[in-house]
This record gives C-alpha cells, sequence and structure tokens, in this order.
C-alpha cells in the first residue's frame, strides 16, 4: 500500500515517519518530536488520537496538511485530532492508483468535508447506471468508471482483468457517488453495500451520514439485511459519545426528520466501539455486522 505516495514524498525531499504497527500514544510522540507536517491515515487512527490521554499536551505545530478519507464529520474530527487545517478529502482504489480525485488544500473547507474533489490530470471519471452502463448526467447518482492512470490488469488472472473493464476500458470501481455540476466527485458508499428495499435504492453512507449529525451519536454503521416483506431492510449499529443518551425512537424520529421514508433505518441498535467488528487497522468489517445484525 501507499506505492503512490512515497515516490512523492521521497522526490519532494520529505521524511516519512513510520510505525511497525499503530499505536496511538507513540504516534502523537513521533508527531511532536519529528516535527510532522503532512497527516495520511485514516479518521478512525485519528480519532484513536484525539481521545488518548497524551493527546492534551502534545503540542503539534509543524502539522499542516495531508489526506484522509470519511464522513465530514470524521474529516472535521481528524483535523482537530492532528492540526491540520489544509486536510485534503480524496477517492481512488488501488487499482486507481490510489488517488484519482483529490480536493485542493486550499479548498474552502466545507468542499474540503463534503467532496472528493476533481480528477486528478491523466484521469477520467464518469458516472454510469450499474446494471446496463449508461452514462448518467450531473447529479445523479451511480457506479463510478475510471480511466486513464489504472492498473493494466491483475497479474496472471485473464478472467477478472476481462470482469474489471468496461468496452469503453474503463475500470468498473464498484463505487456509488455522483459528480457535481461543478465536476467534483461524491462519495456514496459500495454499489455492494447498497440496500434495495421494496424496489428501491439506500445508499448506507447517506443514512449513517444523518445519523452522525445527532448530537448523542459519535458513529453510525448501516448495513441491509434480509426481510420477508421488503426484501431487505436498514439495521444501524449507533455508538453513543461518552455520556450521551439517546432512545431508538427518538433517533428514529431524528431519521424522519431528515429522510425519505423508505431510508429510515427498520431497526437501531446500539453498540459499544469494542462491539463493532473491525481489521486489524481499524475498518469497520460490514459483511461480520451483516452476519451479527440479521
Amino acid at each position: 500500500g501507499s506505492a503512490n505516495a512515497f515516490p512523492a514524498i521521497l522526490s519532494h525531499g520529505g521524511c516519512a515517519v513510520l510505525q511497525e504497527s499503530f499505536e496511538p500514544g507513540e504516534a502523537l510522540e513521533l508527531l511532536e518530536r519529528e516535527r510532522c507536517s503532512v497527516y495520511y491515515g485514516m479518521a478512525n487512527m485519528a480519532r484513536a488520537m484525539l481521545e488518548h490521554p497524551d493527546r492534551r499536551w502534545r503540542v503539534l505545530p509543524a502539522m499542516r496538511t495531508g489526506l484522509t478519507i470519511g464522513l465530514p464529520e470524521d474529516i472535521e474530527m481528524t483535523i482537530d485530532a492532528v492540526g491540520a487545517r489544509e486536510l485534503c478529502n480524496v477517492y481512488g482504489a488501488t487499482e486507481t492508483y490510489g488517488n484519482c480525485a483529490v480536493t485542493d488544500a486550499h479548498d474552502p473547507l466545507e468542499l474540503r468535508l463534503t467532496t472528493q474533489g476533481r480528477p486528478l490530470p491523466g484521469m477520467e471519471i464518469r458516472v454510469v447506471e450499474p446494471d446496463t452502463g449508461r452514462p448518467l448526467p450531473p447529479g445523479e447518482v451511480g457506479e463510478f468508471r475510471v480511466r486513464g492512470h489504472v492498473t493494466p490488469g491483475y497479474y496472471r488472472d485473464a478472467e477478472q482483468t476481462r470482469a474489471a473493464f468496461d468496452a469503453d476500458g474503463f475500470f468498473v470501481t464498484g463505487d456509488l457517488g455522483l459528480l457535481g455540476e461543478d465536476g467534483r466527485v461524491r462519495f456514496r458508499g459500495r454499489l455492494k453495500e447498497l440496500i434495495k428495499t421494496s424496489g428501491a435504492n439506500v445508499a448506507p453512507l447517506e443514512v449513517e451520514a444523518i445519523l452522525a449529525t445527532h448530537p448523542a451519536v459519535k458513529q453510525a454503521y448501516v448495513v441491509g439485511v434480509p426481510d420477508r416483506d421488503r426484501g431487505e431492510v436498514g439495521v444501524a449499529a449507533v455508538e453513543l459519545n461518552a455520556g450521551a443518551t439517546a432512545t431508538v425512537e427518538a433517533l428514529t424520529a431524528f431519521c424522519r426528520e431528515r429522510l425519505a421514508s423508505y431510508k429510515v433505518p427498520a431497526r437501531i441498535v446500539f453498540r459499544t466501539a469494542e462491539q463493532i467488528p473491525r481489521t486489524a487497522t481499524g475498518k469497520v468489517q460490514k459483511p461480520r455486522l451483516r452476519e451479527e445484525l440479521s
């Protein structure tokens, strides 16, 4: 991973500060001692540093910019955690050379929170109807497809390589999103995570973003589970802020005021951070969460 990042660091005379494995206390020490100016990491790592007892007295005056991904609340939290006021939002995949769209460090904060910027030079992103491949106009949610500086294919796997590209040579990402009238990318989640309820599509990321604006909610994770009548319904696993209280009824009403009725989770359950299945790097394992909530 990060094969695209290291050449950029070295070609600009930079120094990479690494850990064998992530530990928030040590990371804070390194950021301060080495006067790091760029943060390149996930929001869950930034949250671990923000909540670490050492954060109160660590001074990070050199931190300026960096890259991360996540909901607007995640990115704003990351800015607070490490002090990177010019933090950038990014969209991409391993097959698209990591980053294929990035916000500019000097874009207004609102754009860096809610979009992933414009395609980088040499990259072309189109939004299509997933089932037909028909290009969609600006503002409509569909599947992202990318052409340009992308992988030529998968090593010794001709079948997977053929399936990964459409007839026009665009890489099929499996990601949902839209391109605005301004040409900016707006990521909406993974196609395989799309919830199809009574024939209508629900993007979990949209529901998670609404729940995350509730003052009692720290994090929310929405998955689709089988339902006899509607085919599939959304279920939200909600982690509350320390000391906060909320009821299922209150959160459901909160969603009803802000979402179309079919997007409101059919069920809301409360979970602690430790009860949310994650990978070794802290990424939420939604397939496992789906199994647990089914």
